[in-house]
């Protein structure tokens, strides 16, 4: 039975790998294709988004660049993302160092109210704000179709993810060095801000770049909540679908994953940073 056991170990094991391969590539051909085909169609000569395309061209690319529509899209849909990294990653930072460092009353309900809007439909979310400041007015201006709102709205995503995320990045610091600045005199702020932030820097960065990412991808919030003058790149490419499909909104594509790809491989880098110190 022993030795049965063992002739069939390494058998099954070539299957597992297999097994494993097989799916990997099955994955990546499910996710780059689209990608390729988009990429594709972006330097078509036609007039219409079709695949196969029937000649190249660069066209499309310039009419994108030159059009005050789609840079002015292109350019909330970056404004916003950074407003979002800024604002998730401020609160989520805070909120995950206090409930790592300090013990309170209501912390549980506190953490699920914190949490709980990520996993929320976003169709659900963007008609409660829409509903709640579509007649508030501050300082005599409306917030509702402002990109302040939109900030606010995606930061709902955002923050609760930089909050996990940081919460786990802050369980594995070494407490002993925040002790130690703290039984040397340190004050709180002078000890996170000295202590905390460069031993965490890579997870800040991390966090930040994600909230980044979840609000240049959002749609459904921004499709609620923007106007004509701060529409979002997604929802330019939304209404452009609806209306004339021109390999322009193939470009948009193509621009908006360049960024999140570049905000991908630049959260993988900092992720083996961090990670490379802890494997010595």
């Amino acid at each position: 039975m022993s030795s049965l056991a063992h002739a069939s170990s390494p058998l099954g094991g070539r299957l597992l790998q297999l097994a494993g391969t097989a799916f990997c590539i099955t994955l990546a051909a499910y996710i780059l294709v689209p990608i390729l085909v988009t990429l594709v169609m972006s330097f078509s000569g036609g007039q219409q988004l079709r695949f196969p395309i029937t000649g190249w061209s660069l066209k499309w690319y310039g009419d994108f660049a030159s059009s005050p529509q789609w840079m002015r899209a292109l350019m909330n849909s970056l404004a916003i993302a950074a407003g979002t990294m800024v604002l998730a990653t401020c609160t989520g930072v805070a909120a995950a160092w206090a409930f790592t460092r300090h013990r309170f009353f209501g912390a549980p309900v506190l953490y699920l109210a914190i949490v709980v809007p990520l996993f929320m439909p976003g169709v659900v979310l963007a008609l409660g704000i829409a509903m709640t400041f579509s007649r508030v007015e501050i300082f005599g201006a409306s917030p509702f179709g402002s990109p302040y709102l939109v900030i606010l709205s995606h930061s709902l995503w955002a923050m609760p993810l930089v909050f996990l995320l940081m919460e786990a990045v802050f369980r594995t610091l070494d407490q002993r060095l925040v002790e130690a600045a703290f039984d040397l005199g340190a004050r709180p702020l002078r000890v996170f801000i000295e202590v905390v932030l460069p031993s965490c820097l890579s997870g800040i960065l991390s966090s930040a770049l994600f909230a980044f990412v979840i609000s240049l991808n959002e749609f459904i919030m921004a499709l609620f909540l923007t106007d004509r003058d701060s529409q979002t790149l997604p929802v330019l490419m939304w209404l452009s679908l609806r209306s004339a499909a021109t390999p322009q909104l193939a470009v948009a594509s193509m621009t908006l994953t360049a960024a999140v790809l570049l905000g991908l491989a630049l959260i993988a880098i900092l992720t083996t940073t961090r990670l490379r110190p802890q494997a010595r």
